[in-house]
C-alpha cells in the first residue's frame, strides 16, 4: 500500500492523513500526534502535543523538543522528532515516519519495504473469474474454484451452465450442497 509516496506494509504500519506513517508494534497501533507517533498506554495527545503518562519506577523523561519522553521507549532524533524502539532496536527516521532498516529502506524521504509481501490469493474463485494469476517474473499460480463449481480453459465455470441439459436442478443442488 502506498501512504503519499512511501510504501509500506498495512500489518506493520497505519497511515494517517495520507502522509504520515506510525508503527503497529507488538500489536499496538501507534498513533500520530503533531509529528510524532505515540502508543496510547504510554501517552496521551493534546492539540498536537504528547502529554506522558506517569510511570511507577525509576525511569524519568527527558525532552524532545517541546515533548517529554521516556528514553528506553522512543529516540529523539534531530532534536524534536521522536521514533519508537522497535524489537530492541531504535528505529530511525525518513520524511515524517520512523522504520526499521531491517524492514525498509529510506530514499529521498520515502519508504520501499525490502521484501515486498507476494501478492495475495483469493481463497476460491467465483464464476467467470479467471482461474489462474500470473505474476510478473513470478511464474503463475493456478487458483481454486468456490465449491460447485469447476475450472474449464482459463475460468472457473457452473458446469450446469456448460452443460445445462446434463444437470437437473436438484441433482447439481445435492452435488454442491455436500
Amino acid at each position: 500500500m502506498s501512504c503519499g509516496s512511501s510504501m509500506y506494509f498495512p500489518s506493520q504500519y497505519t497511515c494517517f492523513d495520507d502522509n504520515f506513517l506510525c508503527p503497529i508494534l507488538n500489536g499496538n497501533i501507534y498513533i500520530a500526534c503533531g509529528d510524532t507517533c505515540y502508543s496510547t498506554t504510554q501517552y496521551s495527545c493534546s492539540n498536537t502535543t504528547l502529554e506522558v503518562f506517569p510511570q511507577s519506577g525509576p525511569e524519568t523523561t527527558e525532552a524532545c523538543g517541546s515533548v517529554q519522553f521516556y528514553p528506553s521507549q522512543y529516540v529523539c532524533l534531530d532534536g524534536d522528532f521522536l521514533c519508537p524502539f522497535m524489537d530492541g532496536n531504535a528505529t530511525l527516521r525518513c520524511g515524517a515516519a520512523c522504520y526499521a532498516p531491517s524492514q525498509y529502506s529510506c530514499s529521498n524521504g520515502e519508504l520501499s519495504p525490502i521484501n515486498p509481501p507476494p501478492p495475495s490469493l483469493p481463497p476460491c474463485v467465483t464464476v467467470d473469474q479467471p482461474s489462474q494469476v500470473c505474476i510478473p517474473d513470478g511464474g503463475c499460480n493456478i487458483l481454486t474454484c468456490c465449491p460447485g463449481l469447476i475450472s474449464i480453459a482459463d475460468k472457473c465455470r457452473n458446469p450446469c451452465d456448460v452443460v445445462p441439459t446434463a444437470c437437473s436442478t436438484t441433482q447439481f443442488a445435492n452435488q454442491t450442497a455436500r
